[in-house]
C-alpha cells in the first residue's frame, strides 16, 4: 500500500533545507513552524503550527518523513540527527526500535506494516521546498 498522499502547497514555499546541506547517506531533523489553512497531521501550538521532520537523503532521493513513529506517536531520535541505523540502510525509532525502510514501511519492531507520514517535496534554487 503506498503512502499516505499528505502533500499540500505553502504559500509562500517552505524551504527546509539547503541542498549542499545534507549529503547521501545523511538524516536531518528539523522543526518548522507553518502557517497553513488546511489539514494536516501537525502539533498546533496556538498561532502557529509545528511541524517535526526528518529529511533523509538516499542516493538520488531525498524523502521527508514526520518525526513520529506510528507506534506511540515519539520522535525517533534520542540524540540530534541520529536516525539512522548502524549500517545506515532503515530509519530507527530509539524508544523500541521499530525500524522503517527506505519507503517509510515498518518491517521490524512493535509495528510491522505500519508506515511514517510522509511529505512531498520539490527542489527549486538549491533548495529542498516542502510540497
Amino acid at each position: 500500500m503506498p503512502p499516505e498522499d499528505t502533500s499540500f502547497i505553502a504559500h509562500p514555499p517552505i524551504h527546509l533545507i539547503a541542498l549542499d546541506d545534507i549529503q547521501a547517506g545523511e538524516t536531518r531533523g528539523i522543526e518548522i513552524d507553518i502557517e497553513i489553512d488546511i489539514e494536516i497531521d501537525i502539533e498546533d501550538n496556538g498561532d502557529k503550527k509545528r511541524l517535526d521532520l526528518i529529511i533523509w537523503h538516499q542516493g538520488d532521493a531525498i524523502r521527508v518523513f514526520k518525526n513520529a513513529c506510528p507506534h506511540v506517536g515519539l520522535p525517533l531520535e534520542t540524540f540530534p540527527n541520529k536516525f539512522l541505523t548502524a549500517d545506515k540502510k532503515h530509519l530507527i525509532c530509539s524508544a523500541h526500535a521499530a525500524t522503517f525502510d527506505p519507503d517509510g514501511l515498518c518491517i521490524a519492531g512493535p509495528c510491522p506494516g505500519e508506515r511514517l507520514t510522509e511529505y512531498k517535496t520539490t527542489r527549486l534554487d538549491g533548495w529542498l521546498m516542502l510540497g
